[in-house]
């Protein structure tokens, strides 16, 4: 591609959103079982709308990961958000981490998610990202799975460490994974490398905990090698009165550090730069056209 293309695709960001409720917290006994869900008070779509009306303000299309279970109890959301120009993906139906789940229980989630949410909208969706980023070094299987059942792009890896999740030795960027079902478009979650460590920056805890200084030297960081910046946030996130779960210190932390600071630093990230939905990301870089493709998951 010539320079002036090289340089647009260099300011792209992507916004997204994984749909789910407050207490949609992963890998502990204190969250509440799928039985109890309905019973709970629910503060999801108060604060889907605060996020959505961030976007509208700052006039970014975003991809939302909706969960199948959010996506039954709030039909009308999930229209609007799509009315409304926003690209839609599952996010799964229950909530599970896949390593945990294993291969059977983790392709009935994912076909129950990605039939709900179609039949609500009517349409095919193609993306799919997985609950914690659960899929790990050890379940390559879920790929095939999730390119099996109909999604063309995954954002399930996140490049580096993590309590739950993580592949540290997963390339970074977006690049094809081949499967037996043909290629799945792989978008990854945006990490930094300094000295020799990777870490994020752009999202959940991350997002909250680090400075807006640091925050932007990673966008400056992901800019100059052609990555683009992928954020993610949770309803939850830009909300500091939602209900609290009775989670062990650590947790709680990452869980709940700076909720009353979050919906500021995305306002700034929106600001100045030029975003796509993930599927238009992945439709300008398909079969490695452009940015940073390639076909091995390993790094």
């Amino acid at each position: 591609m010539d320079g002036s293309n090289k340089a647009n695709l260099l300011l792209h960001r992507i916004f997204t959103i994984d749909v789910e409720d407050w207490f949609h917290i992963l890998d502990s006994p204190a969250v509440p079982l799928i039985s109890e869900w309905d019973r709970l008070e629910s503060r999801l779509e108060r604060n889907l709308r605060v996020l959505l009306d961030l976007l509208g303000r700052c006039h970014v299309k975003a991809t939302l990961f909706w969960l199948g279970w959010a996506a039954e109890r709030f039909p009308a959301l999930l229209k609007e958000c799509r009315a409304t120009g926003h690209e839609i993906g599952s996010h799964g139906y229950a909530h599970i981490l896949a390593f945990q789940a294993g291969e059977a229980a983790f392709r009935e989630d994912t076909a129950k998610a990605k039939s709900i949410i179609e039949g609500i909208l009517g349409e095919r969706i193609d993306g799919y990202r997985t609950p914690g980023f659960g899929i790990t070094e050890a379940t390559p299987w879920a790929f095939e799975i999730i390119r099996e059942l109909g999604h063309t792009y995954d954002s399930s890896v996140f490049p580096a460490a993590r309590g739950h999740g993580g592949q540290a030795r997963a390339a970074i960027g977006s690049y094809e994974i081949q499967t037996a079902h043909g290629p799945l478009h792989e978008v990854t979650l945006s990490v930094v490398e300094c000295a020799g460590k990777r870490f994020s920056l752009f999202g959940g805890g991350y997002l909250r905990l680090a400075p807006l200084s640091l925050i932007c030297w990673g966008a400056k960081w992901l800019e100059r090698r052609g990555y683009p910046m992928v954020i993610y946030i949770h309803p939850r996130e830009i909300d500091p009165e939602h209900p609290r779960l009775p989670l062990p210190f650590l947790r709680r932390f990452k869980c709940y550090v700076n909720l009353a600071g979050t919906a500021a630093k995305l306002e700034h990230l929106c600001q100045g730069a030029e975003f796509c939905t993930m599927g238009q990301w992945v439709e300008q870089h398909r079969s490695g056209s452009a940015g940073k493709t390639g076909g091995s998951f390993w790094k």
